[in-house]
């Protein structure tokens, strides 16, 4: 027996060729982000059970129980439909994934190539020197925020939800729309990615269904993981009850960040690639580590 398995497996070697291997590196390149998409959520689980019940299915035929394969199969057909329509917000936020991931051969710039409207690299660090300044007065004077930096996908539904602006980045106009006595002060901002212009205030999120987080973690918090969880933007967050800096990438919240930190990231995600190298040979700005 042993002979013939490592015959088979000498066969299977034998017949691979180089589109063999592109199609295995590409499929298990796909099962990878369909994990690393599904994790954490409420399809996570469900996913597991899919596993169990299609190895059960297998297990089934090969012993020859034929009415427990039936029943199985049955199942799996009308389940796949059932789990579409349970699961839609999973699967619109992965395909909202795919359709703005970049492919980094062609060198694209996250804020340039969008219809055609580039933010120079002045630009941008004129944004992200005045945000600095405003998380550093709001984080000191414990006043909440929830900022929403816009990239490649666009938040129309989110901006419709909230009041128009289209203005300029300032450090007054923040601190007036997040002063606790304010009207807008309890949405979020949204700073849109083809101007770096404030492009609407008071915009409602969509609140993260993550079970795994921080019982501790609030609102904002929440809104900030739910609304990067099916978008690639950036979400800069104050606590108003400790004046704590954090920021929300992926569905993924880093908490206790310091201003150093947030001014890196931003401009690692916003600067023209171009631009990059020597902003930072200036002195522009470290690397987040």
């Amino acid at each position: 027996m042993g002979t013939l398995f490592n015959s088979g497996i000498f066969d299977i070697f034998k017949a691979m060729n180089i589109a063999s291997v592109i199609d295995i590196a590409i499929t298990a390149f796909a099962i990878y982000k369909l994990i690393s998409w599904i994790r954490g959520t409420q399809a996570e689980q469900v996913v597991y059970g899919l596993v169990i019940i299609f190895a059960i299915t297998q297990l089934s035929d090969w012993f020859g129980f034929i009415t427990i394969n039936y029943v199985l199969k049955s199942f799996m057909t009308v389940g796949l439909l059932a789990l579409v329509i349970m699961f839609q917000p999973e699967l619109r936020h992965a395909l909202t994934k795919l359709g703005s991931s970049r492919f980094k051969i062609f060198n694209f710039t996250i804020l340039g190539n969008i219809l055609g409207q580039d933010v120079s690299a002045e630009a941008v660090q004129d944004v992200v020197t005045t945000l600095i300044d405003t998380l550093k007065e709001l984080s000191a004077t414990k006043t909440g925020a929830l900022i929403v930096m816009e990239r490649e996908a666009r938040l129309t539904d989110i901006i419709n939800s909230g009041v128009y602006l289209d203005a300029k980045v300032s450090k007054s106009l923040l601190l007036n729309i997040f002063y606790p006595k304010t009207p807008m002060h309890d949405g979020a901002v949204v700073i849109g990615s083809n101007h770096m212009r404030i492009t609407a205030a008071a915009c409602l999120l969509p609140l993260t269904q993550n079970p795994n987080l921080n019982p501790s973690l609030g609102t904002r918090h929440r809104a900030a993981i739910g609304i990067s969880e099916k978008s690639d933007c950036i979400v800069l967050v104050v606590s108003e009850e400790t004046g704590v800096l954090s920021y929300a990438i992926g569905g993924r919240l880093s908490r206790f960040v310091d201003l150093k930190t947030i001014e890196a990231m931003l401009n690692d995600a916003f600067m023209p690639a171009e631009k990059k190298s020597l902003f930072r040979s200036l002195g522009g700005g470290n690397d987040e580590k």
